[in-house]
């Protein structure tokens, strides 16, 4: 399957990477890029969000939930699946869910 990549008007994109929550600061440039919450369509018919591990996630776990508000995600019952990479609390990453 060729790599998804968005097709929504954002680029620079990787789909596929997380950012460790140590790589997250001020200092680091990584603070808020993307900002959490960020959504764009890919080109595999699915809807990413950008959010932050809440606690430790496997690599593509599929049952995940990001909370509207906080953008928190969680290995818990939801649609969203996590990136192929696990990921420690803090880390951020794109969540997919379908996009229909």
């Amino acid at each position: 399957m060729a790599t998804p990549f968005t097709v929504s008007p954002v680029l620079g994109v990787d789909l596929n990477t997380i950012t460790l929550a140590a790589d997250v600061g001020s200092t680091s440039g990584a603070e808020d890029a993307p900002q959490l919450g960020t959504q764009v369509f890919a080109s595999n018919g699915k809807i990413y969000v950008y959010a932050r591990a809440n606690e430790v996630i496997t690599a593509s776990t599929a049952v995940c939930t990001v909370n509207a508000t906080t953008f928190l995600a969680t290995a818990l019952g939801g649609a969203y699946l996590s990136p192929a990479v696990a990921m420690a609390a803090g880390d951020r990453g794109w969540f997919s869910r379908a996009g229909v």
